[in-house]
């Protein structure tokens, strides 16, 4: 997920609370007039307690309140790959609308004082953004990250909105409101407010731009615009104390030609020729007068209302009868035989220095009244949700249906660190599995693996790391996906046998394996194969300096090959036995190089993606060697297809050793260094973009 800085939300209301300073352009008139209101029926549904909504097509009736109880707060949240259109959104105060990933079409948001909505990497067409129009003291939050906005409408005051934005484009605004709102009595602090700016790395196409956005607007282009400004006269204030707040804008194909060199008292404009980074990385077009986002897929619209909670009067508590449409249309299901269970999961975890580790960690469901939903008690990634998606449509369609009246909801055992990816869809599964069945899972037993709604187990990224976090855990019998089987030959190349002789690792090629591993009560042949596999693991950890000469005996060699008689699909004794016969890969995988080369990569990998002089303030020589060295002895044993992409790392981290050992004493033999540490970077660059573009590699990959 994207990070951003925290931005203060307060930043705009500094304006004031009183009066409105409003500039008028002529024409603005007639161009409001062009702008058709958006209608919506008087019919209202109120939610009153925190939901989240999968990826689908909604389409409203009317209005959505989001309006929490007096003891509780709440959320409604849209998560990727939904459509939503034809719905006012009216958050009160205390209540949140949270957005991912979704396209909103000719909806409007209308936000109460102290109400908060969060849009990231959505597309919204023909929206209008609306609020309490007088200031408050608890005013109202309004982020909007990579994102699209096209046409429609700001029917208030930017700051009466709250709007902070971030890396996103609007484009075709003609409404003259869309500005700020400014107190005659605090002109004289427009530098202040310039000194926080709200818009930031963001791109106006085809608007109408209000002077007082560039009050506010930093690293901003404008293209193809017009502006309510004209000559050199500052357009707010009187222009009497010089720029001491210089405003980095674009204006490119706009009208005026030029921007004023001061905005108002206090702030100027500093006029940037060369492009502007930023901008939303959304990919989108207009067909037939819509916006439309690359990789949605339109269904059937279905009436929001049939998948929220039972609407309510307004400041009451929902309770939990809820016979909605959404819970009454599903099929009838078991009783759960559990109302509360748990298994093992295998995630990878980032750590301070940038890199990731795995380990297992332990994940709980419990049955608690709902609405139908299974769900998680923390946000997590876009990926992950596609994932329990998945996991939901196999539920359905194995079980014949979902508990009425209770929500599954899962946590995981660290409740306050970030989630994402598809590696745990198994482990869910298994979860539901448990408490429709009743079964419960071995404590020894851990999973990682994305799954399909057909049960098939899917492949995921980060394997190796995970396995040798297992290493260090309780759980002795790991499963991960087939199709991550070189995972396994990887660890033995870098790690040797200690590592497979430490955990029982097998692969899934169907849901249903994974139960019969999970079990306590497990076929009889698994578990002599198990147990034959624990006498190996006790003899072979007893003394490490003898293991590779007891491995090779015809005793191990033996009892390998009646494990895999047993379970064919036990990796740990396959590698093993390839080890001790000596037929191992001497290299790694083309996953496993490009794994170990972006691992031991990271600072040079950083100081690429962001600027040559930081890496060299930042960076510490021992450390910069530390990277070089690993990534020459690791070459060899890396697929020779990634090695072109290590030589050009090493060439970029030697040129930055090169300035951190000695310094250049003058900017102009540090601009030349740098200019020739950005070449050898975007060499780093092309090498990798060139190795992901081969079809061989990707095939091998799995992409």
């Amino acid at each position: 997920m994207k990070k951003h800085p925290h931005w203060p939300w307060s930043s705009l209301v500094c304006l004031g609370l009183c009066l409105t300073f409003l500039l008028l352009v002529p024409g603005v008139d007639a161009q409001q007039q062009t702008y058709r209101r958006l209608n919506f029926s008087t019919k209202r549904h109120v939610l009153a307690e925190s939901v989240r909504l999968p990826g689908n097509f909604y389409s409203g009736e009317g209005e959505v309140v989001i309006a929490p109880s007096n003891s509780a707060t709440c959320t409604l949240e849209i998560d990727s790959a939904a459509v939503v259109e034809k719905i006012r959104f009216i958050i009160r105060k205390g209540a949140q609308l949270r957005v991912r990933g979704a396209l909103l079409r000719e909806c409007q948001i209308s936000l109460d004082p102290g109400a908060e909505v969060v849009l990231d990497s959505c597309a919204m067409d023909r929206c209008e953004f609306n609020a309490d129009g007088t200031q408050s003291a608890e005013p109202a939050k309004l982020r909007i990250i990579n994102s699209i906005v096209s046409s429609g409408a700001w029917l208030v005051p930017m700051n009466s909105l709250g709007l902070e934005m971030m890396d996103s484009v609007v484009i075709g605004q003609q409404s003259s409101i869309g500005g700020l709102r400014l107190e005659t009595g605090s002109l004289d602090k427009l530098d202040d407010v310039a000194r926080r700016p709200n818009i930031r790395y963001t791109r106006f196409q085809n608007c109408f731009v209000h002077a007082s956005i560039l009050l506010t607007s930093s690293q901003v282009t404008f293209e193809r615009c017009r502006g309510s400004f004209s000559g050199e006269r500052p357009p707010i204030g009187n222009g009497g104390t010089k720029p001491m707040v210089m405003m980095p804008i674009r204006w490119v194909d706009s009208i005026p030609a030029a921007l004023p060199t001061q905005i108002g008292d206090g702030v100027g404009v500093l006029m940037v020729e060369q492009p502007i980074s930023g901008g939303c990385s959304l990919t989108a077009k207009v067909e037939n007068g819509a916006l439309s986002m690359d990789g949605l897929t339109q269904t059937e619209p279905k009436l929001i209302s049939l998948f929220l909670p039972q609407s309510v009067a307004e400041g009451t508590s929902p309770g939990y009868s809820m016979g909605t449409a959404s819970t009454s249309s599903l099929p009838s299901s078991k009783e759960l035989k559990l109302k509360q269970t748990h298994v093992n999961g295998l995630l990878v975890m980032p750590l301070a220095s940038g890199k990731e580790a795995g380990q297992v960690t332990r994940m709980n469901m419990t049955a608690l009244p709902g609405n139908s939903y299974i769900r998680f008690n923390q946000p997590v990634g876009t990926d992950m949700m596609t994932a329990l998606n998945e996991v939901n449509k196999f539920v359905l369609l194995r079980h014949e249906g979902m508990p009425r009246g209770l929500d599954l909801e899962i946590a995981f055992e660290e409740k306050y660190s970030g989630k994402d990816g598809p590696s745990a869809a198994v482990a869910c599964a298994l979860l539901v599995e448990s408490m429709y069945t009743g079964q419960t899972w071995d404590p020894a037993f851990a999973v990682t693996g994305d799954m399909n709604a057909d049960g098939s187990v899917q492949p995921i990224g980060g394997v190796s790391a995970k396995l040798r976090g297992a290493t260090k855990g309780a759980c002795k019998i790991i499963a991960i996906p087939a199709k991550n089987e070189r995972a396994v030959s990887d660890i033995l190349v870098m790690d040797g046998p200690a590592a497979l002789a430490g955990i029982h690792v097998f692969s899934l090629e169907n849901f249903d394996q994974a139960v019969n591993l999970a079990s306590l009560q497990r076929q009889a042949t698994l578990q002599q194969a198990l147990d034959e596999f624990d006498v190996i693991r006790t003899v072979l950890l007893r003394d490490p300096r003898q293991m590779i000469a007891i491995l090779r005996s015809a005793q191990a060699v033996a009892r390998l090959q009646a494990i895999l008689e047993k379970a064919p699909n036990s990796l740990s004794a396959k590698h093993l036995l390839l080890y001790a016969q000596g037929r191992m890969p001497s290299m790694l995988s083309i996953g496993g190089s490009l794994e170990a080369a972006d691992s031991n990569a990271l600072a040079l990998l950083a100081s690429i993606r962001n600027d040559f002089k930081g890496a060299v303030r930042n960076l510490k020589q021992d450390e910069l060697g530390g990277a070089l060295n690993r990534l020459s002895n690791l070459r060899p044993r890396m697929d020779p297809r990634v090695w072109p992409y290590v030589d050009a790392l090493v060439d970029y981290g030697q040129i930055v050793r090169t300035e951190v050992l000695n310094p250049a004493r003058t900017a102009a033999k540090f601009n030349e260094m740098a200019g020739r540490a950005n070449q050898a970077g975007s060499l780093v660059n092309a090498a990798k973009e060139g190795l992901l573009a081969d079809p061989e590699v990707r095939e091998d990959l799995g992409l």
